[in-house]
């Protein structure tokens, strides 16, 4: 990465980690809500009035982080993020090499009780969406959003759930206004990048033409790429995480449902 800037700021103040910086992991995803990125450093004595980072600050959780920095393309990325956990190792008597967790603002407004949504919703439910991630009352979001248009109208009550559970659990009931139709759609998607977010149907997603192709062959030699295909997936594996104690705790193999009416007392155990 050509890192670019890389401010952490504190009540107390702010520093500039380019001169310790020694790693930064990017994670963005179509199975994931909100960027996450691991900012690696080394923090030695004398940075902020004579102490390091970590105490200077000082540095805890909850810090503003500002990144700027060029992916592999060349592509400058930049965003406002948070510092949600640290992990430190010592290595020498006055260094130590500090991890900063960062994730974004409405990662943690997500968490905070007055963005669940406990209000009644009618309509599109892409409208639906654009207005947890863009309303005061919710997420607040300044990024950019690119939403699909839903087909569907969907009713709901909030009933407390939080904001991003509410828009993932909207997107398995949406159906696209395009390359798809009720009873056939596969749903939609929720997604972060360095764009902004994203909710996009799965069936426009396949019916667009691929950026690239990959294949999983049974050989890892990479320089044999079969024609048409841009690249070679070097490893997959699968696993099933099934377990059969927890499905028994959640009542997968025998559950009761319990029926009563206040009007003719009507009781029934089924």
């Amino acid at each position: 990465t050509g890192l670019k800037k890389s401010v952490i700021k504190s009540e107390s103040g702010e520093v500039d980690l380019l001169n310790g910086f020694m790693q930064l992991n990017y994670y963005e995803s179509l199975l994931q809500d909100s960027i996450f990125v691991d900012f690696m450093f080394v923090d030695s004595g004398n940075t902020l009035k004579g102490k390091s980072t970590m105490e200077g600050l000082p540095v805890h959780s909850s810090e503003d982080f500002t990144l700027e920095f060029s992916d592999n393309n060349d592509v400058l990325l930049k965003g406002e993020m948070i510092v949600n956990k640290v992990t430190s190792v010592n290595i020498e008597d006055n260094k130590t090499v500090v991890t900063l967790h960062l994730v974004t603002e409405e990662f943690i407004k997500n968490e905070e009780s007055k963005t669940h949504c406990n209000k009644r919703m009618d309509g599109k439910i892409s409208d639906n969406v654009k207005l947890i991630l863009e309303d005061e009352n919710y997420l607040a979001t300044e990024k950019k959003l690119d939403i699909e248009e839903t087909d569907n109208n969907y009713n709901f009550f909030g009933n407390g759930r939080k904001a991003f559970y509410t828009m993932n659990w909207l997107s398995t009931k949406s159906v696209p206004s395009k390359d798809g139709k009720k009873g056939e759609s596969a749903g939609f998607i929720l997604w972060e990048t360095s764009k902004g977010y994203h909710f996009k149907s799965i069936d426009a997603l396949f019916a667009q033409k691929p950026k690239k192709k990959f294949i999983f062959t049974a050989t890892s030699d990479a320089k044999e790429v079969p024609a048409d295909y841009d690249g070679k997936i070097l490893e997959h594996f699968s696993d099933n995480r099934i377990n059969l104690q927890n499905k028994f705790k959640m009542g997968a193999y025998g559950t009761k449902l319990i029926r009563f009416d206040p009007f003719n007392c009507f009781y029934e155990v089924v």
